[in-house]
């Protein structure tokens, strides 16, 4: 499968349980629903990220076994403009009760049969696909080609309070010496999971390094690492591999990196940006690529960014934030930190209150001009949004463990409460405490665009028209 395009299909946690609570009523009878799927095609990947949901009535199918089910088409061509319309892909998604693994010959036939229409309808040579979904939740599906074949998908995901990943890809799973520890802590099966995810930290200095470090001594197979600063000796203090030569010679942070972890050579793939994330479409396009992301920076914007893609893409993401206050005398009024965990669907940065819409808007003029920021902040038009604070290594890497604690809490759940819990985890030092919270209201804005994928402009934001 190296060779050929790679189709992967995600949905978010919310749909998912929607989904499994129609297709298992409890008859162990046969159950239908569509996917309407948001798309996004870069070099050989091809996304489908499911944004409409609609489940068959059961009274309305023709038939209703065990093995077996027929239903009537209408509630698939009552969608069928507004997919052309939008160049959705067309997902048919399908219960087996009896846990068959694998699509039946009469599944074949279905398909066949039923893409052909949807391939009539569309117009275009765009894929769909098909799916399984097993009692235990476990899914499987194919691409449903032009020409009417099937090839699996590479990999099907969701994006909830726990992250679920089913891989086809052909790989064989091999033992790594370096992973042994961890293998005795969370099992073979994280391990593994961890060396196929391409993960992306966005900011490498205070919390993203030590997070990085984390996660490529973990084993994860693939890191994206996307900072446009270089070393300064201010930076000494708390980013991990760097030297003294390289704040003299100046280098790019993620250059330093990437020859730290060349250096380890423990078989992480790595790939840098010397750039901010709203430079390139490229960078952007390789986010999307990724299964998880890390925000460790400061900015609003930034923040707001990558909570845009995480909505649109279907890519759950974890906010690192530390706060010290201190008094300028070697006094310290405040020492706090935050994890957000936002997932698809859910509340947004936003909308829990990190950041305003007055306060976004000024970091966005700041980040295109300084000179105007400056003059209308002057003038009382615009808040101020560069905050210089402490930084101190202990307190960044402490956050940035519990973060990445966080993340494998939810690919390997291993806590006794549930992960529902821990949409965000409040921490003081000074105060001596840990707080958490569950996810609040869904953003109501954002909420019509889980799984919307590519549209112009992108992520509906007009400084990318």
């Amino acid at each position: 499968m190296n060779n050929m395009t790679r189709t992967s299909i995600r949905i978010s946690g919310k749909m998912y349980e929607i989904l499994k609570d129609h297709l298992f009523p409890g008859d162990k009878k046969e159950s239908v629903a569509l996917a309407f799927c948001g798309r996004h095609v870069y070099e050989q990947t091809n996304l489908f990220l499911v944004h409409k949901l609609v489940l068959i009535p059961d009274e309305h199918c023709k038939t209703r076994e065990t093995d077996r089910i027929t239903w009537s088409t209408e509630f698939l061509f009552t969608h069928l403009s507004q997919a052309v319309k939008r160049g959705w892909a067309v997902i048919k998604i399908h219960s087996h009760p009896s846990g068959f693994q694998h699509f039946s010959s009469t599944d074949d036939h279905a398909d066949t049969d039923l893409f052909a229409s949807i391939y009539g309808w569309m117009g275009t040579d765009d894929p769909h696909g098909s799916m399984v979904m097993l009692p235990d939740g476990t899914m499987f599906g194919r691409v449903v080609k032009p020409n009417l074949t099937f090839e699996p998908f590479h990999r099907i995901s969701v994006a909830g309070d726990n992250l679920l990943f089913w891989d086809n890809d052909g790989i064989p799973k091999q033992n790594s010496p370096f992973t042994k520890r961890t293998e005795q802590t969370f099992g073979k099966g994280t391990t593994d999971l961890l060396k196929r995810l391409k993960i992306g930290v966005i900011g490498c200095s205070g919390t993203g390094s030590p997070t990085i470090e984390q996660l490529a001594r973990l084993g994860v197979g693939n890191l994206v690492l996307i900072d446009p600063d270089i070393v300064e000796t201010k930076n000494l203090n708390r980013i991990l591999n760097t030297t003294m030569a390289d704040a003299q010679e100046g280098r790019y942070k993620v250059d330093v990196i990437h020859d730290a972890l060349s250096r380890v050579a423990l078989g992480t793939k790595v790939t840098t940006f010397n750039a901010n994330i709203y430079d390139s479409q490229e960078i952007l396009d390789t986010l999307i690529q990724c299964d998880v992301l890390f925000g460790c920076v400061d900015s609003i914007d930034g923040r707001h960014l990558l909570n845009q893609i995480s909505s649109f893409y279907l890519i759950p993401y974890f906010d690192l934030g530390v706060k010290i206050t201190a008094d300028g005398e070697g006094g310290i009024d405040q020492i706090s930190g935050s994890i957000h965990y936002i997932q698809p669907g859910g509340s947004s940065l936003m909308s829990r209150g990190l950041y305003t819409s007055e306060a976004l808007r000024a970091a966005a003029i700041y980040r295109t001009n300084v000179g105007i920021y400056n003059d209308q902040r002057k003038l009382g038009y615009l808040v101020n949004v560069i905050v210089e604070s402490p930084a101190v290594i202990s307190i960044n890497m402490q956050l940035s463990s519990m973060a990445v604690n966080e993340f494998l809490a939810r690919v390997h759940p291993y806590r006794y409460d549930s992960n529902s819990e821990f949409a965000i985890l409040r921490i003081s030092m000074t105060d001596s405490y840990l707080q958490r919270e569950t996810d609040g209201t869904p953003d109501a804005y954002l909420e019509r665009f889980v799984g919307r994928g590519n549209m112009i402009p992108f992520l509906n934001m007009p400084e990318f028209r």
